[in-house]
C-alpha cells in the first residue's frame, strides 16, 4: 500500500518530482566530482612522488664567493661542493638514511629551441640533468625511470602542449642537436609555479656541454630523511654546519604543495560551488515539501481519521524521498564521472593515472551519500516539523499567503546565491591574470622583469645592464635588486639560511600586509611564510650573519610571496661581499618605447627579458587553465540552476493562482497581459538576487579566495574586479537565462479558460 500510494504521488506531482531529483542530482554531481578530482589529484601526486622518491629535504647552492669566520677572522673562499663534507655531515646525522648531490645545468634561453621555437621568452630556468643514480628519479610518461641514450633528451612534460612538441622533434642548444625521444615528469620542477625545469640528457652529453663553457652548473644537495623527522630541526642543522647553501631549500611537503596548487585552486571553485548549489537545494526541496504538505492536508486528514499514525505518515513521505535521494544521487555520481575526464586531463599529463582508482570511487560514493543525508535531514526536519500541525484547515488561508510570498522571496535568493556563484571564481580569475598580481607574489610593479642567473660574473653582468638603463632615453625608471643567501640566528642560537633581496624596494614596491618595504640600512621585511616560521613581527630584531659578523636588523614589514619557496627577505642593504645568487632588474619604459624591440635588445646582454605579463602567464598558466574552466563551468551551473528555478516557481505561482487568472479572465484581461504582470512580479525578484550577489560576492567571496591564497603566502589579498566584465557578463547571463525561463514558466497561463472560474474553487 505504501509503495502504491508513494507511485501514485510521484505520478500526480511530476513536475516537483522531477524538481526535487533535479536539486538532489546536482548536489551530489558537484560534490562526487569535487571528491573524484581531488582524490585523483593527491592519489597521483603522491604516487608520482612515491615512484620517483623525492627528497624530504633539498639544498639548492651555485659556485661562488662566500665569507667564513675562522677565529675571529672573516675569510673569502670559493663555496665549492665538495661530496666530503656532505658525507661527513650525513655520517654525523642519524636521521638521514641516503644524500646525493645531483647537477643542473643551467642554460641560456635564447640560446635553446625545443622544435625550432625559442626559449628566450621564457622566465623558467632551463637545465641539464643526468638521471639520479639512488633517488630523485625523472620519470617517462609510464611514470618508469627514464633512460636516454647519447644524442637523446628527454623534454618536461609541460613543455609539450605549450610548444606543440612530439617525439622525434629537435632540441638545439647553441650549435648542438638533441633528439626528442619522449617527455618526462618531474616531481619537484612539473608545476609551472616551480621556477626551473630539468631536461634529461645522456651523462656523455651532459660533459660535453658542460664543457664548452656555455651554461653555469648548479648542485642540489638531496636527503633521505628517517619518517618522522622535523625537516625544519634538519634545515637548522644543515644551516648550522656551514655547508654549501647560497640558494633556497625545499621540503618535500611543499614540493607536494607547488604541485597541487594549479589543479587544486579548480577543485576549490568546484567545492565552493558545490556548497553554495546544496544551500539553494535545501531551500528549493524544503519549500517545495511545504508546498506539497500544504496541497495534501486533505489526504492526511483522512488518513488521521482512518487511524493512521503520525509515524505512518511520516514513513510515507520520508521513504518517497529516499526514493528521490537514490535517483538523484545515482545520476548525479554517473554525471560526475563523465564530467572528470575532461577535468582532470591536466592531471593525468602531469602526474599519471591514479593506481588504485577504487578507492577513488569508493570514497566518492561516501561523499554522495554524505551529501543526499544533509538533504533528507533537512527534509525530515521540515517533516517533523509539520506533523506538529493539528489544525491544518485552520491555518491555511495565512499559509497559503506566507508561502505566495515566499515563492517569489526564493526566486531572489537563488539569482543572489547563483550570481555569487558566477562572480566568485570569475573575479579570482581576473585577478590571478592581471599584472597588479604579482604585487602579492613578492614581486615589484614593474612593466619589464629582468633576471641575472646564468652567468659567473652576475654582479659584473647585472652592472653592466644597469649602466645601460642609466643613459637609455627610453627607459622612464628602474630599480636592480640583488639576491644573497644569509644566515640568521635563532633565539636558541641556532642558524638557519634565509634569501635576502637587496636594493631600492620602493621604485617598484610590493604589497605588505603589514608595515612598509625597508627605507635605510638597518631595516628589513620579511615574507609572511618566513615571519611565522620565524615567529617575529614589526618591530622585532632579526640578527644576521654578514661577512662573519653579527648585525641587527628591525622588521619594519611583512609581505605576501610566494616566489623561491616564500621564504625570502627584503633588505635596503647588507652586506656587499656576500655571494649573489641572482640579480634581478625591474624596468618601466616610456610610452614613445617600443617594447618588443626594446626587450629583443637587452636579452642580447646575458638576461633573460620578460614583460611581467608574461611572468603571469608562465609562472600561472596551469592555475589560469584550470581556473578558467572551473569559471566557465560555475557559469553554466549557475545559469541552470536560475533557469530551473525560476521556471519552477513561476509555474507553481501560476497553478497556485489559476482560480484569480481565470477570473481576470472573465473580467476581459488577456492572456498577454495576464502574462506580463507576472513576467514583471518573476523579473524584479530576480533583479534583486543580482544586484545582491554582485555585492555580496564583492565583499564575501574576497575572503573565500583569500584563504586558498593564504595557504601558500598570498596574504592580505584583494579582489582586482574588472568591472566591464562584472556588470555585464554576469547580469547578462543570470537575466538571460532567467527571461526564458519566467516565459516558459508563465506558459501556462495561456491553457487557463475564462469559464474555470464558474467552478467550484479547491
Amino acid at each position: 500500500m505504501v509503495k502504491k500510494l508513494i507511485w501514485n504521488d510521484i505520478k500526480q506531482n511530476k513536475l516537483l518530482a522531477g524538481a526535487t531529483i533535479f536539486f538532489m542530482g546536482i548536489s551530489a554531481m558537484i560534490f562526487a566530482l569535487t571528491a573524484l578530482l581531488f582524490f585523483h589529484l593527491m592519489g597521483a601526486i603522491d604516487g608520482l612522488m612515491d615512484r620517483a622518491k623525492v627528497p624530504d629535504y633539498m639544498q639548492m647552492h651555485t659556485e661562488g664567493s662566500a665569507f667564513v669566520e675562522n677565529k675571529g677572522i672573516s675569510m673569502e673562499r670559493r663555496s665549492i661542493v665538495q661530496e666530503s663534507e656532505i658525507r661527513r655531515f650525513s655520517e654525523m646525522h642519524g636521521e638521514v638514511s641516503e644524500w646525493q648531490i645531483c647537477r643542473f645545468l643551467n642554460m641560456d634561453n635564447s640560446q635553446v629551441f625545443l622544435g625550432g621555437k625559442s626559449l628566450a621568452d621564457s622566465t623558467q630556468d632551463n637545465g641539464l640533468s643526468v638521471q639520479g643514480e639512488r633517488f630523485d628519479y625523472l620519470l617517462n610518461m609510464e611514470n618508469e625511470k627514464a633512460e636516454v641514450l647519447p644524442g637523446e633528451v628527454y623534454v618536461p612534460v609541460c613543455y609539450r602542449t605549450r610548444y606543440d612538441l612530439a617525439a622525434g622533434d629537435t632540441m638545439e642548444i647553441g650549435s648542438r642537436c638533441l633528439t626528442i625521444v619522449g617527455f618526462l615528469r618531474d616531481a619537484q620542477m612539473n608545476s609551472m609555479m616551480a621556477s626551473s625545469k630539468r631536461f634529461l640528457v645522456n651523462r656523455e652529453d651532459y660533459e660535453q656541454i658542460k664543457a664548452s663553457g656555455s651554461a653555469q652548473e648548479e648542485y642540489l644537495i638531496e636527503f633521505l630523511l628517517c619518517e618522522g623527522t622535523d625537516t625544519n630541526v634538519f634545515g637548522t642543522a644543515y644551516a648550522s654546519a656551514s655547508l654549501p647553501a647560497n640558494g633556497p631549500a625545499i621540503t618535500k611537503p611543499l614540493i607536494r604543495m607547488m604541485n597541487a596548487l594549479s589543479d587544486g585552486t579548480m577543485i576549490f571553485v568546484i567545492f565552493l560551488t558545490g556548497v553554495v548549489i546544496l544551500l539553494i537545494s535545501i531551500l528549493c526541496i524544503r519549500f517545495m515539501l511545504s508546498l506539497q504538505m500544504e496541497r495534501d492536508r486533505r489526504e492526511v486528514g483522512m488518513l488521521k481519521a482512518l487511524g493512521v499514525g503520525k509515524a505512518e505518515i511520516f514513513k510515507i513521505y520520508f521513504d518517497k524521498y529516499i526514493l528521490l535521494s537514490a535517483c538523484g544521487g545515482l545520476i548525479g555520481f554517473l554525471t560526475a564521472c563523465v564530467l572528470k575526464e575532461p577535468l582532470a586531463g591536466q592531471m593525468r599529463e602531469l602526474y599519471g593515472i591514479l593506481a588504485d582508482g577504487w578507492k577513488m570511487t569508493g570514497m566518492s560514493l561516501a561523499v554522495v551519500f554524505f551529501t543526499e543525508g544533509i538533504i533528507l535531514f533537512a527534509v525530515m526536519h521540515s517533516l517533523k516539523k509539520t506533523s506538529r500541525i493539528s489544525a491544518l484547515e485552520a491555518l491555511f488561508s495565512a499559509q497559503e499567503r506566507k508561502m505566495g510570498r515566499g515563492r517569489y522571496w526564493i526566486i531572489g535568493f537563488v539569482s543572489a546565491f547563483c550570481t555569487f556563484l558566477a562572480l566568485v571564481p570569475r573575479n579570482l580569475y581576473s585577478t590571478m591574470s592581471d599584472p597588479k598580481f604579482v604585487t602579492y607574489m613578492g614581486i615589484g610593479d614593474g612593466e619589464i622583469r629582468m633576471d641575472v642567473r646564468q652567468t659567473q660574473d652576475m654582479d659584473v653582468a647585472a652592472g653592466q645592464i644597469t649602466s645601460a638603463l642609466a643613459l637609455d632615453p627610453g627607459v622612464e625608471k628602474y630599480v636592480a635588486l640583488s639576491a644573497r643567501s644569509c644566515k640568521v640566528i635563532l633565539t636558541g642560537g641556532e642558524m638557519v639560511n634565509i634569501t635576502v633581496e637587496t636594493g631600492d624596494h620602493n621604485i617598484f614596491p610590493v604589497y605588505c600586509s603589514e608595515g612598509k618595504m625597508p627605507e635605510k640600512e638597518g631595516e628589513i621585511a620579511l615574507s609572511s611564510m618566513n615571519a611565522k616560521e620565524l615567529d617575529l613581527q614589526i618591530g622585532d630584531a632579526l640578527r644576521l650573519v654578514t661577512e662573519g659578523q653579527v648585525t641587527e636588523y628591525r622588521i619594519c614589514g611583512i609581505y605576501p610571496d610566494i616566489t623561491n619557496g616564500g621564504k625570502t627577505a627584503k633588505a635596503y642593504r647588507v652586506s656587499d661581499r656576500a655571494p649573489v645568487v641572482w640579480s634581478v632588474l625591474y624596468v618601466s619604459l616610456k610610452k614613445t618605447a617600443d617594447k618588443e624591440e626594446w626587450m629583443k635588445r637587452y636579452g642580447k646582454m646575458g638576461a633573460d627579458v620578460t614583460d611581467i605579463e608574461g611572468y603571469v602567464r608562465d609562472t600561472y598558466g596551469q592555475t589560469l587553465g584550470q581556473l578558467r574552466l572551473a569559471s566557465a563551468t560555475a557559469i553554466i551551473l549557475a545559469a541552470l540552476v536560475v533557469g530551473m528555478v525560476v521556471m519552477l516557481f513561476i509555474r507553481l505561482i501560476v497553478e497556485e493562482n489559476r482560480y484569480a487568472i481565470s477570473l481576470h479572465k472573465a473580467l476581459g484581461f488577456t492572456s498577454r497581459e495576464m502574462k506580463r504582470i507576472y513576467f514583471i512580479k518573476g523579473c524584479l525578484p530576480v533583479a534583486a538576487g543580482v544586484m545582491g550577489g554582485l555585492l555580496v560576492g564583492n565583499l564575501l567571496g574576497e575572503g573565500l579566495c583569500g584563504i586558498i591564497l593564504e595557504s601558500f603566502g598570498a596574504e592580505g589579498f584583494r579582489f582586482i574586479t574588472a568591472w566591464e566584465q562584472v556588470l555585464a557578463i554576469i547580469p547578462a547571463v543570470i537575466l538571460g537565462t532567467a527571461v526564458p525561463a519566467l516565459s516558459a514558466g508563465t506558459g501556462e497561463i495561456g491553457r487557463i479558460r475564462a469559464y474555470e472560474c464558474c467552478n467550484r474553487r479547491d
